[in-house]
């Protein structure tokens, strides 16, 4: 299939999972009434001070993120390119009080109306694996900054896709690094782990020479590149989820020290 029909048929996945995810969430509106943040303490730390920053969210989803920058300070725009998911998020800012713009946008074709409005543009948490082309995402993330802006991209290191874990628990290398191709899957109900009548799903190998490239391509500079030992899930069978809300192999587990999350930040110059 071309580029655009796997983002249509993804489109159609998100657009249909989104009213399971939703049912499986309560009290999200009085959370962020309350002023409370999604936000890891990872992002906290590294994140520059979001207080009078215009922000732009890419792949936003239902704007649990982006509401969560506003309580930080921020003035924020989420973009998504499902509908199920713009609508709730909207749903969500009313409910809650929060005040956030909210577009539906394909985040590789953005319009031409917000670029340079932004002092940051955020990417985070399983985004990259639906992107087919990252160069090109780099070159929306440059548009969309003012010069001088800031790049902040948390998400799962490509190390972490390339293994898979055996009968006996232990990761072996197993997936292709420079496969081009997507993998097709079916469900996306992480939310509550139930089944449903699904459509199918793309998802593709991520690349640092593609983020990496791209940024120096756009204009950009890349300023620092951090990994972790700590993943958003139970990404693999031993996993424990820590005090902190992420996940790592407990120490002696005899499980090898990969990196599974990443932060990349880059400028604008």
């Amino acid at each position: 299939m071309h580029t655009d029909e796997y983002i249509e048929k993804n489109r159609k996945a998100w657009d249909e999972v989104t009213p399971v995810h939703t049912s499986h969430r309560t009290g999200e509106a009085q959370f962020y009434r309350d002023g409370s943040s999604t936000l890891d303490h990872v992002e906290k730390s590294l994140l520059p001070d979001l207080r009078a920053k215009k922000v732009a969210h890419l792949c936003c989803n239902c704007g649990q993120d982006t509401l969560s920058m506003v309580n930080l300070g921020a003035t924020c725009v989420g973009f998504d390119f499902s509908n199920s998911a713009i609508e709730e998020a909207i749903r969500l800012s009313e409910d809650s009080g929060i005040k956030a713009e909210f577009v539906k946008a394909n985040v590789l074709d953005i319009p031409d109306t917000f670029n340079g409005k932004f002092d940051l543009v955020y990417i985070s948490r399983g985004v990259l694996v639906w992107i087919p082309d990252l160069r090109a995402l780099m070159r929306s993330v440059a548009r969309l900054l003012r010069k001088g802006g800031k790049l902040f991209l948390y998400d799962q290191h490509p190390f972490a896709h390339l293994f898979d874990a055996d009968q006996s628990g232990d990761l072996v290398a197993k997936f292709d690094y420079f496969k081009k191709n997507p993998d097709e899957y079916k469900g996306l109900d992480y939310v509550g782990g139930t089944m449903y009548d699904a459509s199918p799903n793309y998802q593709f190998m991520v690349r640092l020479s593609d983020i990496f490239e791209g940024i120096a391509e756009s204009g950009m500079r890349l300023e620092n590149f951090k990994e972790f030992n700590h993943s958003f899930f139970e990404q693999f069978p031993g996993m424990v989820k820590n005090e902190d809300g992420l996940f790592r192999f407990p120490e002696g587990s005899g499980k090898p020290a990969i990196p599974f999350t990443m932060v990349v930040t880059a400028t604008k110059v």
